[in-house]
């Protein structure tokens, strides 16, 4: 096997813990894969199709839109089809751990895709286990979208790297917000 068919992750199935929950409506299904997903990460993450160090994430081996992989060989290239195939790969995993993790009572289409962009750039474990999250999950919609950007005090939050402010992230951050916030 050559080392651009090893980059594309096997797609993931639905993990047991959100099936337990019931059935996925529809519509937040179809929301991980819509064009208006795909838009949103390559939009954040950019789509490169080799293999490069992030720097903003201490070297890490990255590709496509924001995939890591410790193991990926800096320089390698990947074509368009096969970042495309990555990229949705990352938006199902990612989106399912976010159907984990949310109350989806509260879910919109589009409340999903911007938390799954916001778990995407912060990790799962930092999107599940933020403030966020936690006051969605108890119809604190409004406030815990708001967290995804500003602290309770008006500060920017989650737009650091190493320490610095990076205005990238508060961009970006304000935009997960704003889907967060969107109600369809």
């Amino acid at each position: 096997m050559n080392d651009r068919i090893e980059l594309i992750p096997k797609a993931p199935a639905i993990p047991a813990g959100v099936l337990r929950k019931g059935a996925i409506p529809a519509a937040l299904l179809a929301a991980l894969t819509s064009p208006l997903a795909y838009n949103t990460l390559e939009r954040w993450e950019g789509n490169i199709m080799r293999v490069y160090a992030d720097n903003l994430a201490g070297g890490l081996p990255t590709y496509c839109a924001g995939r890591t992989d410790r193991t990926a060989i800096v320089g390698t290239p990947l074509t368009d089809d096969q970042c495309r195939e990555v990229n949705k790969t990352t938006l199902l995993e990612y989106g399912y751990t976010v159907l984990g993790c949310v109350n989806w009572d509260y879910l919109s289409a589009k409340r999903l895709i911007g938390l799954t962009m916001f778990a995407i750039n912060i990790g799962k474990a930092g999107a599940c286990g933020s403030q966020a999250v936690q006051n969605i999950n108890v119809g604190r919609v409004e406030q815990g979208c708001d967290l995804i950007a500003r602290t309770p005090s008006g500060a920017p939050n989650w737009s650091s790297a190493d320490g610095a402010y990076v205005q990238g992230l508060q961009n970006r951050r304000q935009a997960e917000r704003s889907l967060c916030l969107e109600k369809s």
